[in-house]
């Protein structure tokens, strides 16, 4: 059962990657126009404020849950009956609603 639930955990793991990796993105890519255009700049590390990126990272954990959850309600929706269905969801939107506390406890305990 739980190959057909796999593609669940896509949107989490995507918005994991970009909670991760977005000021790393914000950076290096300056860094990399600036070497690819052979301009003679060199990298604002204050391109975006610490703010921004605390916004986007929330933003990309929340909703990557989210469309997690709807994704394998969807699938539940179709493949059990409408009672065991809903009812198989509560232990998933107990644990995404853990796993979303604990990302976000993660990234403001820094």
């Amino acid at each position: 059962m739980a190959p057909r639930f796999a593609h669940s955990l896509v949107p989490v793991a995507v918005g994991y990657l970009i909670a991760h990796y977005f000021s790393l993105l914000v950076i290096e890519g300056q860094q990399a126009v600036i070497l690819s255009l052979g301009l003679d700049r060199t990298v604002d590390q204050e391109v975006v404020s610490a703010g921004v990126i605390a916004s986007v990272q929330v933003l990309a954990i929340v909703t990557g849950h989210v469309l997690g959850v709807v994704a394998a309600h969807d699938r539940s929706v179709r493949l059990f009956p409408p009672e065991r269905a809903v009812a198989g969801q509560i232990p998933l939107l107990v644990l995404m609603v853990c796993y979303t506390v604990g990302g976000l406890t993660l990234l403001f305990a820094a």
